[in-house]
């Protein structure tokens, strides 16, 4: 019985041991793992901020058309408040924000096409793989 713990105590201090000693080695994953892509991520935040701001755009059409002059033409400028009334007001600037995040999000892909790839090697790692 006794060997049996001396061994099994062994075994246990020897797996503690190997597993402080892979902590400090990285996984091979990581050895070739490719450095961040800051023209993706560029390219991703514009093209999520012009989908936020074609909803925002959306949503204050719909709150503006309500203060539309309709059937009632007597309804003047007093007859539109609160929410309806500030998207009315903010209609033209919501829709030139929004306008100018989609052109940004396009010179975004084109830059990214034309030259963000390349700026982090990865058309050359696309071709090495190939040529293996």
């Amino acid at each position: 019985m006794r060997s049996r713990g001396r061994t099994a105590r062994w075994e246990r201090r020897q797996f503690r041991q190997l597993t402080k000693d892979l902590e400090t080695f990285s996984s091979p994953g990581e050895l070739h793992r490719p450095p961040r892509h800051v023209a993706k991520d560029i390219l991703g935040a514009v093209v999520t901020l012009a989908i936020i701001g074609a909803i925002l755009l959306q949503v204050t059409d719909g709150l503006a058309s309500q203060c539309r002059a309709g059937r009632n033409r007597r309804a003047g400028p007093g007859a539109c408040s609160g929410p309806a009334a500030f998207a009315h007001h903010v209609q033209v600037p919501v829709t030139l924000s929004v306008a100018a995040c989609a052109a940004l999000a396009v010179m975004a892909f084109i830059w990214y096409i034309f030259w963000g790839y390349k700026a982090n090697g990865q058309a050359n790692g696309t071709r090495q793989a190939v040529s293996r």
